[in-house]
């Protein structure tokens, strides 16, 4: 566990296209792939080796989620019951952007009622190496920022966990 306490950012990566998709378990029990990632979300965060620690949820297959949005409804998760899209907030938002953002504030939701930590956000594409990129970039920006925060006496209101 000694090499774990060193750690500053935690990186837990999350299918978006998982909400309509399910698997058999051992048991013979259908399970929501969505519902399965939340649950192990909540093991890891809630484990001790990861007590308080900041987390970067990468919501992956950004681009296929976009397209299967629009013919598969996000409400056929069981955790998602309460979208709607009949309330998109603006009119440039796509349907993939705006189901995108509800996810990412379930999973923020989720985490702040169960930790200290702060989770950040970012969306992967599967065809985009540079999406990768551009997250571990982040990650890495995180960890720096985190590391000023704690040289330079900043209030906490200036440090935001809303990164998506």
């Amino acid at each position: 566990m000694e090499i774990v306490e060193e750690v500053d950012l935690v990186l837990f990566s999350v299918s978006l296209t998982d909400y309509d998709e399910f698997y058999v378990d051992s048991e013979g029990c259908r399970i929501n792939k969505m519902l399965a990632s939340r649950k192990l979300m909540e093991n890891v965060v809630t484990h001790a080796t990861f007590a308080n620690k900041n987390f970067l949820l990468v919501l992956d297959k950004f681009d296929l989620f976009e397209k299967k949005v629009g013919q598969a409804p996000l409400t056929r998760c069981d955790w998602f019951q309460d979208f709607n899209i009949e309330v998109l907030p603006c009119s440039s938002a796509s349907v993939g952007q705006y189901a995108f953002h509800y996810i990412a504030v379930k999973f923020k939701r989720l985490f702040d009622s169960i930790t200290t930590g702060k989770l950040y956000v970012s969306p992967v594409t599967v065809l985009g190496a540079d999406s990768v990129e551009e997250a571990l970039k982040y990650g890495r920006e995180i960890i720096k920022w985190e590391e000023e925060k704690f040289t330079v006496d900043y209030s906490d209101d200036e440090w935001s966990s809303s990164s998506f």
